[in-house]
């Protein structure tokens, strides 16, 4: 039985994704009467038709009032609250930040009857911790500004074209649908907001940049590789690489001589080794059983790993280029690829048009699968295959976002012309 909240979810879903195709479409060949339409119709917001009247502070409202709307809903009606499905995901966080502010182990905290780890490290933990002091609330609140904060850093990054740009990353359904939903969405937009931060004062003070990526990458350790390979395309490459890895390093260290392997368990070994399910073609491995055991996988994803981001790191010709192809590459190579993960591709978008298409795929792929496929007809009905299937599909659309990436980049290596 479909629930209402349900049918106002999918009626979301569907205005968004549209929204978004008609955006990419207007500015093909055969959109352009449909954008030409569009210009007709701004005219009468702005005398040049040209877009002026939209801001990146408008796109920022909209954003924060429809996440401010869906969370504050969830918390009013207590879907965010002990559910008798097991730890909920908010009070989990709201109970690491506060131990994290008394001094106690922040990683396996109690909520609901249950146990829940917290894979989240120094720069998730000062967040909490300042959330905790405003309970659920303050945490949503808290995770929302980071989530959002994706808005203006897109705005100064996108060049000449911000405002369609914006729109187009604010309407993805990797994006607000993603980030309001659930609150460990609105967690992993840490890394794209990472990603876009280190991008914009990489060109003002580079050692900044890295330092800053640093220290941001320790709140989801996954975002170190995009962050040390963009580091490549610094002046100081050598320098940013090694003031990345050191910081983050060096808070490791601080971590473990803290709270040892309370910290390492739930924040890295935990996570590299998770195999619950994945939207990539791992999903579709586990489920058939064909995944080795042990951490032979996990070894050998984290060798393939670092090796794209030294191959990445030397080849790449732009800091966000860098930083994006890494970004594809690891959604690629993990064994859990979940769907909040996803948002941490978001940065594509500044990349050109076809890398929006292709980003574009992977949402709706990726909607369709953990929305649809997996919860209704793989965990209720027991028939697999669709999510089986949409797996490989999400799997191909990332290897050709990959590859349109390098292209564009060796394209702007050798002084060729990139789609925009």
């Amino acid at each position: 039985m479909v629930t209402s909240l349900e049918l106002v979810t999918l009626a979301f879903v569907l205005l968004l994704g549209s929204v978004s195709f008609v955006l990419l479409w207007i500015r093909t060949p055969r959109g352009a009467r449909l954008g030409a339409t569009i210009d007709r119709w701004g005219r009468r917001l702005s005398d040049r038709g040209d877009w002026s009247w939209l801001r990146w502070e408008l796109i920022l409202l909209v954003c924060a009032a429809a996440y401010a709307s869906v969370i504050g809903f969830d918390l009013a009606y207590g879907l965010y609250g002990c559910s008798g499905h097991g730890p909920s995901d908010i009070l989990g966080l709201v109970a690491s930040g506060q131990a994290f502010l008394r001094g106690t182990d922040p990683f396996s905290v109690t909520n609901c009857g249950g146990t829940i780890l917290v894979p989240y490290g120094f720069a998730v933990l000062g967040l909490d911790g300042i959330g905790s002091l405003g309970g659920a609330a303050g945490v949503a609140a808290v995770w929302g500004a980071v989530a959002l904060a994706v808005v203006p850093l897109t705005w100064a990054l996108a060049g000449p074209d911000r405002r369609y740009v914006t729109a187009v990353v604010a309407t993805s359904l990797l994006f607000l649908p993603l980030v309001s939903a659930q609150i460990d969405g609105a967690t992993n937009a840490l890394v794209p907001a990472a990603v876009l931060l280190v991008a914009y004062l990489a060109a003002r003070h580079e050692p900044l940049a890295a330092a800053v990526g640093g220290f941001l990458a320790t709140g989801r350790f996954p975002a170190l590789f995009p962050i040390a390979a963009g580091a490549g395309r610094f002046r100081r490459a050598v320098l940013g690489v090694v003031v990345a890895v050191g910081v983050f390093g060096g808070l490791t260290a601080v971590g473990y001589a803290v709270w040892g392997n309370a910290f390492l368990g739930p924040v890295f070994f935990e996570q590299l080794n998770r195999r619950s399910f994945s939207l990539n073609v791992f999903g579709l491995f586990g489920h058939q059983g064909w995944l080795p055991g042990g951490d032979g996988l996990a070894v050998g994803q984290a060798v393939l790993t670092v090796a794209l981001v030294l191959v990445v790191w030397w080849r790449s010709r732009s800091v966000l280029g860098a930083m994006a192809i890494t970004l594809a590459g690891v959604a690629l190579l993990t064994q859990f690829l979940s769907f909040n993960i996803l948002v941490s591709l978001v940065p594509v978008a500044l990349l050109g048009a076809r890398p929006r298409w292709w980003l574009w795929g992977i949402a709706v792929v990726g909607t369709a699968n953990y929305d649809l496929a997996y919860p209704y007809l793989g965990q209720q009905a027991g028939v697999w295959w669709p999510y089986e299937l949409l797996g490989i599909v999400l799997t191909g659309l990332l290897v050709g976002l990959f590859v349109d990436l390098w292209r564009g980049e060796l394209a702007a290596g050798r002084g060729a012309p990139t789609a925009s």
